[in-house]
C-alpha cells in the first residue's frame, strides 16, 4: 500500500507519529486474525504488541518486496506459530477438572456454543498451513494473491491449502452433524 510506504518514509525522516498511524491502521484487523488463530484475547493482544515491536525494531530489514501489511502479517503469524509450538509442549487439564462458569440460557445458545467449540477443535486439527490459509481467506477476507504473499508460497499452493482445509473441515464437521457440515464455509471454485 503506497500510504504505508509513505508513512514508513516519514517515520525514517524522524516523524514518530507516522509509525503510530501505521499501528492504528493495522491493529484491529491484525488483532482479529490473531484472536481467531489463538482463541485467547490476552494471547492475541500479546502477539499483536510483539509483532509491532518486532516490526518497529526491524524496519531496516524490511526489503519492500511485499507490502508493509504483508510483512507485518508474516511477523504476527510467525509469533502465533511460536505460541502454538509452546502450547503443544504444555500440559493439558482433563475435561473433568474444568468448571463451567454459567449455563447458556437457551438450547439454541448451547448448540451454537457447542458448534463453535467443535469448529475450533476441528480448526486446531488441521495442518498449520491449511489452518492459516483458511483463517486468512474466510476470517480476514484476503485474496489468494495476498495469502500467497503472507504465507510465502505460490498462488496455486494457497488455493490448494484452502481447498484441502475446507474439505477436511467439512468431513470433520459432517461426522458430528448428520447430513450437513455445519461449518458455513463454501467449497472453493476450481481454478
Amino acid at each position: 500500500m503506497d500510504d504505508d510506504i509513505s508513512l514508513l518514509e516519514r517515520y525514517a525522516a524522524g516523524e514518530r507519529e507516522a509509525f503510530d498511524e501505521l499501528v492504528r491502521r493495522h491493529q484491529k484487523p491484525l488483532y482479529s486474525m490473531l484472536y481467531r488463530m489463538v482463541s485467547d484475547h490476552d494471547d492475541a493482544a500479546d502477539i499483536l504488541q510483539k509483532a509491532f515491536v518486532k516490526a518497529f525494531t526491524g524496519l531496516a530489514g524490511f526489503e519492500r518486496r511485499s507490502s508493509f501489511k504483508t510483512w507485518l502479517y508474516q511477523i504476527a503469524i510467525n509469533l502465533a506459530k511460536n505460541l502454538y509450538r509452546d502450547r503443544s509442549r504444555a500440559a493439558y487439564v482433563p475435561i473433568d477438572d474444568v468448571i463451567i462458569k454459567r449455563e447458556p440460557r437457551t438450547l439454541d445458545g448451547l448448540i451454537a456454543s457447542e458448534n463453535r467449540q467443535l469448529l475450533r477443535k476441528a480448526l486446531g486439527g488441521l495442518p498449520e498451513k491449511q489452518r492459516l490459509t483458511l483463517l486468512l481467506r474466510v476470517q480476514e477476507n484476503k485474496k489468494f494473491e495476498e495469502i500467497a504473499g503472507i504465507m510465502k508460497c505460490s498462488l496455486g499452493t494457497a488455493k490448494a491449502n484452502y481447498h484441502h482445509a475446507v474439505k477436511k473441515l467439512k468431513n470433520i464437521m459432517g461426522e458430528r452433524h448428520e447430513g450437513g457440515s455445519g461449518t458455513g464455509i463454501q467449497e472453493p471454485e476450481r481454478p
